[in-house]
């Protein structure tokens, strides 16, 4: 479903067209979604499984998005007008935060964005999979112990899909700023176009 509405209103007589809303629920193996549209303004609601709740709304060009991840305490916002991108991160467990502001397409990552996220990625793989094992005796207790493996492997194919789901937009640019007690400050800034 995602932000795609292909319903077709036209057919009916103008006032009609004017009195329908739609309410829709959404759920796969990754996500349930419950969104309400009204003409140009849209809600919605999506719990992540294993991961972060996020509430949207936008009317017209302008949008916004929370996103909470209860396990984790990350905090994300997301405001998008005419092309122009603001968004801003937080994690209070690993005290790092990140102001992003863009133009156009997203930039796709960096590849040292790429290696770290990856590399994680592949750890908390091969920790789980070597302890997998224990599994089947308590599984809560297993999950717990390897939740920041879980959280790796979900920011890898998060990642990932955002790669996929790069879109038809040619032309993008964009300012970073990311801190974390490891990296300290980095400011990265880029411009790309796509042929």
């Amino acid at each position: 479903m995602g932000d795609k509405f292909e319903i077709n209103f036209k057919a009916l007589p103008p006032k009609l067209q004017m009195q329908l809303w739609v309410l829709a629920l959404d759920a796969n193996t990754s996500k349930v979604n419950l969104v309400y549209r009204s003409g140009s303004f849209r809600t919605s609601l999506a719990y992540n499984y294993g991961g972060n709740v996020e509430a949207g709304l936008s009317i017209r060009r302008f949008s916004a998005k929370v996103g909470v991840d209860p396990g984790s305490g990350d905090l994300d916002l997301g405001l998008s007008f005419r092309g122009y991108n603001f968004g801003t991160s937080a994690s209070v467990t690993r005290k790092s935060f990140g102001v992003g502001l863009s133009y156009g397409a997203a930039l796709l990552p960096f590849p040292q964005e790429l290696a770290t996220t990856f590399n994680a990625a592949g750890g908390g793989l091969q920790s789980m999979a070597s302890d997998i094992s224990a599994a089947p005796d308590n599984p809560l207790a297993w999950y717990k112990l390897h939740s920041n493996d879980a959280t790796a492997i979900s920011n890898a194919i998060n990642l990932g899909q955002k790669i996929a789901s790069a879109g038809d937009k040619r032309f993008g640019a964009g300012l970073r700023l990311n801190y974390s007690p490891e990296t300290k400050l980095v400011i990265i800034a880029g411009a790309q176009v796509r042929f």
